[in-house]
């Protein structure tokens, strides 16, 4: 695939010679790390990772990522599986059979926590063989690294992967058929853009989307709208303020006039790949099925987040964690540690970076990735200022409050509501979950 790059290629270690001009320690960073679990020189320490890439380029990535960790620490083992640990994790370890580290969502922390599954990682992170100040703030941007810490200030989780949940990817032939001569870059852009592909003809459509709520909630905070009463108090939603309504009269607007169709699932790169589409709104982690959806029968160019009417853009940030269970021996965990903490350096963050086209972490990798975004266009917009970042609460009932709203969210869109009635109808629904009032 486009963006791809050859393991053979990687030069997994060089984080190691950036780190003296970055002020980091490069213990870590794929150096090898010998854990003091190991009794003998020869004694090879074996742990088990469960993650739930199990198929694609994802799954090809987080195996190789595996091997070069195997070569690189000999007196560490880690046997990879392709295992869902936030769903299977809890069951595993009651039953005395849960992986020593396993990949996981942020919602499932809390009850992995309170069944004494998983560790917090402060010994760990403040530890001889820890982060140092400096690399914290190198390795991770803050919004990152607070998106580890639980309410009570417990830190059970360390940064393995986000991806940014809003980019545009674009047909360049169809932009410059329709005389568009550079992508847009406010949401007013977008739709007038979307308009004037439209009008190519009847089998033309500006934009294909499925809609999904955490994108909509972008815009609005793009917009100067808020979806919840404040940044510390996310316990329910406040969807009925100016920004939110602009947003969706902007949306139902274009589905009205025929300026965006809405689909259902992965339709959209479906219709993308036809050519007939002049733009999607995807993930960017969808940027490798879109492109194997165009099939190379035209140039995809990406835009990153639009501006609102406030100048600024939006961006929530979603992905996966890692933990580390409560199992094994003291030298199983300490040998677990060091490959989480291989895991979430610089060096392996790029690697996944570019072939599964994911965010850099912090300002190490970001400066790691310039050489390949200047040459890969399309994968740079799915960058964009982190201090705009936002990620979802730390609830397992954020996931039923959103799928509370989608049936509103979608009859608004649809023009089957008002506008008013579908901001209060979804801010009802959403709360009621979000709450903890109802339960999913």
């Amino acid at each position: 695939m486009s963006g791809t790059v050859r393991l053979s290629s990687v030069k997994w270690p060089h984080f190691a010679l950036l780190a003296s001009t970055l002020g980091i320690v490069s213990a870590g960073c794929g150096a090898q790390s010998t854990p003091a679990a190991t009794t003998g020189k020869s004694q090879v320490t074996d742990i088990t990772y469960w993650s739930g890439h199990s198929s694609g380029a994802l799954y090809k990535a987080v195996v190789a990522e595996v091997k070069q960790f195997n070569k690189t620490h000999p007196k560490i083992h880690v046997t990879f599986k392709p295992i869902g640990a936030s769903h299977h994790s809890l069951a595993a370890f009651e039953s005395g059979q849960s992986p020593n580290v396993g990949m996981v969502s942020g919602y499932i922390v809390p009850q992995l926590a309170k069944a004494g599954a998983i560790l917090n990682l402060s010994s760990y992170v403040h530890g001889a063989n820890g982060l140092s100040t400096s690399q914290i703030h190198q390795w991770f941007y803050p919004v990152i690294w607070q998106d580890t810490k639980e309410s009570n200030g417990k830190q059970y989780l360390m940064p393995l992967e986000k991806k940014s949940l809003l980019v545009i990817y674009y047909n360049e032939s169809l932009f410059k058929k329709a005389g568009i001569t550079s992508p847009p870059t406010t949401w007013a852009q977008v739709g007038a853009d979307a308009a004037k592909i439209t009008a190519l003809g009847p089998s033309y459509h500006g934009i294909a989307w499925t809609p999904l709520l955490q994108q909509y909630f972008d815009i609005i905070t793009a917009n100067g709208g808020h979806v919840f009463p404040t940044s510390h108090n996310r316990r329910s939603y406040t969807l009925t303020n100016p920004g939110a309504t602009s947003a969706m009269t902007m949306l139902r607007s274009w589905v009205s006039n025929g300026s965006m169709i809405t689909t259902t699932g992965y339709q959209y790169q479906l219709d993308f790949g036809t050519g007939k589409v002049g733009m999607v709104i995807d993930a960017s982690a969808g940027y490798t099925y879109d492109k194997s959806s165009v099939g190379g029968k035209f140039v995809m160019g990406g835009i990153a987040a639009p501006r609102g009417t406030t100048g600024h853009t939006s961006q929530y940030i979603n992905g996966a964690s890692t933990v580390l269970f409560n199992t094994g021996t003291t030298a199983q965990k300490n040998a677990s540690w060091t490959f989480m903490k291989w895991m979430a350096s610089p060096s392996t963050n790029v690697y996944w970076d570019q072939h599964a086209n994911y965010l850099p972490l912090g300002p190490a990798g970001y400066q790691m990735m310039q050489s390949f975004y200047s040459t890969h266009p399309a994968e740079a917009a799915s960058y964009s200022n982190p201090s705009q970042w936002w990620y979802k609460p730390r609830t397992t009932n954020f996931e039923p409050s959103v799928t509370a709203m989608d049936a509103p969210f979608v009859q608004g869109l649809a023009g089957k509501l008002s506008v008013s009635q579908t901001l209060k109808d979804m801010t009802k629904a959403g709360t009621n979950y979000l709450s903890g009032k109802v339960r999913g």
